[in-house]
């Protein structure tokens, strides 16, 4: 009796699972395909054959799509190739292109999606998610049309879709890598984008955390807007060349973080224009034109432990800014400071001072651009450094450090040691000058004296 009772639970058990998980069903053509996806039955994966599958395509039930190698969607040219509209859908494995002029490879309207190890060319947008939230998004390769006759769209790009991790994906040829509008607790990490307008763009969002990617020949490798509570950290932005571009553009931005990050060969580092409350530590900020530009309204950040290499500007700032250049007592570590520390601590024994005269002067009227770098402004510009009278077009750090912070990165170890080391021949050739230079007038002196 009760064994009967037990194969009847088990038996139910079964079926209660079935129904739960669905079958497994393999199509080889668009029709196929078309028909399981608009099919009541209760279908859990989906497996695609290897092939091209044209038309557009929706999803409408939660199912886990994998498509094998060599699967490719190919749109209408009209409207978004996939449109997924249930929630927890996964889709895996497709090529897609062939989307309409404003549409999207991937359309996604339900929540918690995940689309992983997708190709996406030859589309407007790669992934548009609106008015959802709880996506993964993960190791796809994303481009936007061929054609440079052809506006571009934006790799991924998510409007209200909160709570979505966008994480080690490739963009290539797009408008924007990643554009984030009024999305909230948002990760954007370990991404690689080249030739975009933007690497990452945010607009009307807080609390986005943008780690470990690399940007690079795009127009700015991120461009912050109207944003609260933004976490940059340890990302590579480097060769970003273009006029009026930059590694990082960060505009009507508060209370934000941007620590660690490798800001390279780029027009300009980083901008800073109306953002307030920022802090800014242990960047390195290596041959670009300028290190790092402070517009206007750009007030009470707080700059510090951050290292400035061979920087054609180090620091160039709005005159009516008033920002902090040390915290507890440390600066930033400039590499065309001298090397005066007769005490051997942490600090150089006396104040840096960075900026450009004639940045204010070209801000008003532009056509005096063609005087920069010119040998009178940079005579003008060594006078007002180094002599102690009081200028309001320059910066000040009370506590310039001796030494360069240390960087998080390992990447960055050789290069900090190369410099480290430049650092230590630099203070070696500077004793032996006082050395020798002490010599020579002892001995003069005495010479003198002596035929006295």
């Amino acid at each position: 009796m009760y064994k009967k009772i037990g194969f009847l639970l088990i038996l139910f058990s079964l079926v209660l699972a079935g129904k739960a998980f669905g079958e497994e069903v393999t199509v080889s053509n668009s029709e196929e395909l078309r028909d399981v996806l608009s099919s009541d039955r209760e279908i859990s994966v989906i497996k695609i054959k290897s092939g091209r599958y044209n038309g557009n395509f929706s999803v409408e039930k939660k199912v886990h799509i994998i498509g094998e190698k060599g699967v490719k969607l190919f749109g209408l040219e009209t409207g978004n190739v996939l449109t997924i509209e249930a929630d927890d859908v996964i889709v895996e494995g497709l090529e897609i292109e062939g989307s309409g002029s404003q549409n999207a490879g991937i359309y996604v309207k339900g929540d918690r999606s995940y689309l992983h190890h997708n190709a996406l060319n030859n589309v407007f947008h790669g992934i548009y998610a609106r008015d959802s939230y709880g996506h993964r998004v993960e190791n796809n390769i994303i481009s936007s049309f061929d054609s440079a006759k052809r506006h571009k769209g934006y790799g991924i790009y998510l409007v209200e879709a909160p709570n979505t991790a966008v994480k080690g994906n490739y963009f290539y040829d797009t408008q924007d890598g990643v554009y984030v509008s009024y999305s909230d607790f948002c990760e954007i990490s370990g991404n690689q984008m080249s030739k975009a307008r933007y690497g990452v763009h945010t607009m009307d969002s807080r609390n986005i955390l943008i780690a470990h990617n690399q940007v690079t020949e795009s127009i700015n490798g991120l461009m912050i807007m109207q944003s609260y509570e933004i976490f940059i950290m340890e990302n590579y932005f480097y060769l970003n060349t273009k006029i009026d571009g930059a590694g990082m553009f960060i505009y009507d931005t508060f209370d934000s973080k941007i620590s660690s990050n490798i800001i390279k060969g780029n027009f300009r580092g980083i901008v800073l224009e109306n953002a307030k409350r920022n802090r800014l530590e242990f960047n390195t900020f290596l041959e670009n034109d300028t290190g790092l530009e402070i517009g206007i309204n750009s007030t009470d950040n707080t700059i510090y432990l951050n290292n400035f290499y061979r920087n054609t500007r180090q620091i160039i700032s709005d005159k009516d800014n008033s920002n902090y250049f040390n915290k507890d007592e440390y600066g930033n570590y400039y590499d065309d400071h001298s090397s005066l520390n007769m005490n051997s601590d942490s600090k150089v024994d006396f104040a840096y001072k960075s900026g450009d005269v004639f940045y204010q002067m070209a801000s008003q009227e532009p056509l005096l651009q063609v005087f920069f770098q010119s040998p009178a402004v940079e005579l003008w510009n060594t006078v007002e450094q180094f002599t102690p009278i009081p200028s309001d077009s320059l910066i000040v750090d009370e506590a310039p450090l001796a030494e360069p912070a240390p960087v998080k990165w390992e990447e960055n170890t050789s290069e900090t040691q190369v410099y480290s080391s430049r650092h230590e021949m630099d203070l070696i050739l500077f004793f032996m000058i006082t050395l020798f230079a002490s010599l020579f007038i002892l001995m003069k002196l005495g010479r003198e004296r002596h035929e006295a």
